[in-house]
């Protein structure tokens, strides 16, 4: 029997604990290495480093999730875990552990109880509607188990919401999370950047960097960059824009809040995404009803500010026509002005007239199967040469637009819950951004607010709502807005 100096010696926050502790983890990874190889040893202890992280720290996992879906990082690229005649990503492990984390939070703590929102049902309508409509097809034999695997795993990320709803419970927690996407944000756009300073001669980004076209025209100076990490980036322009009317700031969080705006807006602007640029400028220029008093004055100021900065910056590029700044700038003018043009819409440009085929091919499958729709995964066209690459029979499942694309592939029940789901969250949060008490939550509430109004506009020609790089970071920041209203709203606006 130990006597009270040696159970003081033992104590874990004595040296010898630490020291008897890391002997026997040296003994049993020594063990270890001599009975099994040392890469699933190393694999191991890295699995259990990470468990307890994000058992600690749930909004790690949320942004490792990120930044393997939202970032630089192709999923192509992301190393693949085999599970017998199945396999997973990075981030599906991230994912399905902290959802697991919740259940077993909820099973074992008797403190730890479910947060109920407002979006849980319309969500849980949306992704339950969309599985059984893919369910049904599969059994029917209508589509392919295995793109139906990979497209439902795309729809599974929209549960992130309940990641951030049920482990997201503290302010530090909250706080680490918003500040986590706004830096991968401004790093992402920092690379984006790089790379087209650099050209396709130094791979700064892997994957779809390549020279702009425009209604047939090629730009042989002019590199397009498409990362997946282009959401990211988008949702922290408009969020931060929210902050530069919202938030006071010192001068230099103002120098450092202007930096990452305009680099940011670089960034948007090398992607040449031209539904993006429009739909962002409206519901910023759409803000201007939604402000009132000085916020409004500090809103026309500063759009005042930035609109004549950009006539002063084009003045000076255009002064130097063969600068890389002019020809970036005739570009953007270019491109941005065809939505002007009759003859865009008219076969002149590849971009629409493609979408318009998708379109003609997608409007019969949808009244041939209203209610569940097709299941995801389901090719709904045949092959067509004028926009398929001769034996490439990927496409054929594939519809820029994100609204028929729901319809498609769950029908008009499934697409009417995401409209739900959609009017739910830009209805509470246009309703109560004002009553959070906390100035830049409240900018983070307009922000994320503003863009997905502005991704709900631009899926009429992107299928946004079920892309890889942004259903989970959709699903985050509804869970964002709703633990803000939890934790920030003022006690008189709690309907």
């Amino acid at each position: 029997m130990l006597n009270l100096s040696s159970r003081n010696l033992l104590r874990s926050n004595s040296p010898l604990f630490h020291i008897v502790l890391g002997c026997g983890w040296g003994v049993v990874l020594g063990i270890a290495c001599l009975l099994l190889s040392g890469k699933l040893v190393l694999g191991a202890l890295g699995a259990l480093i990470f468990l307890y992280a994000l058992i600690k720290r749930p909004e790690i996992g949320l942004i490792g999730i990120l930044i393997a879906t939202a970032s630089v990082v192709f999923e192509d690229r992301l190393p693949l875990i085999p599970l017998g005649g199945f396999s997973l990503h990075i981030p599906d492990v991230l994912l399905l552990t902290s959802l697991g984390l919740i259940i077993l939070r909820w099973m074992g703590e008797r403190n730890f109880k479910l947060v109920r929102t407002p979006l849980d049902w319309p969500l849980l309508a949306f992704v339950g509607i969309t599985l059984l409509s893919t369910i049904v097809a599969i059994l029917g034999s209508s589509v392919d188990p295995i793109l139906s695997r990979r497209a439902i795993r795309t729809l599974l990320y929209y549960l992130t919401f309940f990641i951030v709803t049920n482990l997201v419970r503290e302010r530090r927690q909250l706080i680490f999370l918003v500040n986590g996407i706004l830096l991968l944000a401004t790093v992402v756009a920092a690379m984006m950047v790089a790379q087209y300073i650099v050209g396709n001669s130094i791979a700064i980004i892997p994957g779809r960097v390549e020279e702009l076209q425009t209604e047939g025209v090629a730009y042989q100076d002019i590199t397009r960059i498409l990362p997946p990490g282009q959401s990211v980036v988008m949702v922290a322009f408009v969020a931060l824009f929210c902050l530069l009317i919202l938030q006071e700031f010192k001068p230099a969080g103002i120098m450092w809040l202007l930096t990452q705006i305009g680099l940011l807006g670089a960034a948007i602007l090398v992607t040449f995404l031209r539904s993006y640029w429009a739909t962002i400028a409206i519901v910023i220029l759409l803000m201007i009803f939604i402000f009132r008093g000085q916020e409004r004055q500090k809103y026309i100021i500063w759009v005042s500010v930035i609109l004549i900065s950009l006539a002063v910056l084009l003045i000076l590029v255009y002064n130097l026509p063969n600068s890389e700044g002019a020809k970036l700038a005739g570009a953007a003018t270019e491109r941005i002005g065809t939505l002007f043009r009759a003859e865009t819409f008219q076969g002149e440009d590849k971009s629409f007239t493609w979408r318009k085929i998708e379109m003609q091919y997608a409007l019969p499958q949808i009244l041939s199967h209203p209610l569940l729709g097709m299941g995801m995964g389901a090719n709904y066209r045949p092959w067509d040469s004028r926009i398929d690459i001769p034996g490439d029979q990927s496409g054929r499942s594939y519809l820029h637009n994100g609204h028929l694309l729901l319809l498609i592939q769950s029908g008009l029940l499934g697409y009417l819950s995401f409209i739900w789901l959609s009017f739910s969250f830009l209805a509470r949060g246009y309703k109560h951004w004002k009553a959070v008490n906390d100035q830049r939550m409240k900018g983070v509430v307009l922000g994320f607010s503003a863009i997905f109004l502005a991704a709900f506009l631009a899926a009429g020609v992107n299928s946004t709502f079920m892309q890889w790089y942004w259903t989970p970071l959709l699903g985050i920041l509804m869970g964002i807005n709703e633990v803000i209203f939890l934790n920030f709203r003022q006690v008189n606006d709690h309907k």
